[in-house]
């Protein structure tokens, strides 16, 4: 019985190493050939804020939804005081980016203060015209979040600058907060 495994163990290890030395290494033998070249970049898009959010701004901010092929930038509100609506102007480089207009989404920050009115609209090319508020007679939100998400798809290679212009925000009151700071930045389109 020993003998009988014995046998059936070395012909199994016969099997291997035929199948083995059939398929081959892949190596070519000798070696050589220099080094493997590194892959080429991989495409997608990159935001870069112009400045720090501080207290009392609305900045522009790279979504974590973006992958190679969509472009989420989200407009955040950091530390203000009673909120009640924004409306801007954002500008971006359109040979380098296309809105998507059903990839626009409103954040929870005025939301969950109440019942809201938000529109974003295509300008002229590279200019949406956006608006977002709270309705009726409530405060103003105050802290730190997400107003909106806008969606994007990469077009060209290149960068240029994503700004807010025309903007305003307004408190419960109707007043303009004139304090608030609007930071853009720039967007970067790689592959």
């Amino acid at each position: 019985m020993k003998v009988g495994l014995r046998v059936l163990t070395w012909m199994a290890l016969a099997v291997v190493a035929v199948v083995f030395s059939s398929i081959g290494c892949g190596g070519g033998g000798g070696g050589g050939g220099g080094p493997t070249e590194p892959p080429p970049p991989s495409s997608g898009v990159r935001f870069t804020p112009a400045g720090s959010a501080g207290s009392n701004s609305v900045y522009l901010a790279q979504g974590t939804n973006t992958t190679a092929n969509r472009f989420v930038l989200d407009v955040k509100a950091s530390q203000v005081d009673d909120l009640y609506g924004v409306s801007f102007n954002l500008v971006f480089p359109n040979g380098r980016l296309r809105w998507i207009p059903g990839g626009s989404k409103e954040g929870s920050f005025l939301s969950s203060g109440g019942s809201t009115d938000f529109i974003v609209e295509q300008g002229s090319p590279g200019v949406l015209v956006v608006g977002l508020s709270l309705l009726g007679e409530v405060e103003g939100s105050s802290g730190s979040g997400t107003l909106l998400s806008l969606e994007f798809e990469p077009l060209s290679a290149g960068s240029g600058p994503m700004e807010m212009t025309r903007h305003d925000a307004v408190n419960s009151t109707g007043d303009v907060m004139t304090e608030v700071q609007w930071i853009g930045g720039s967007v970067s389109v790689t592959g």
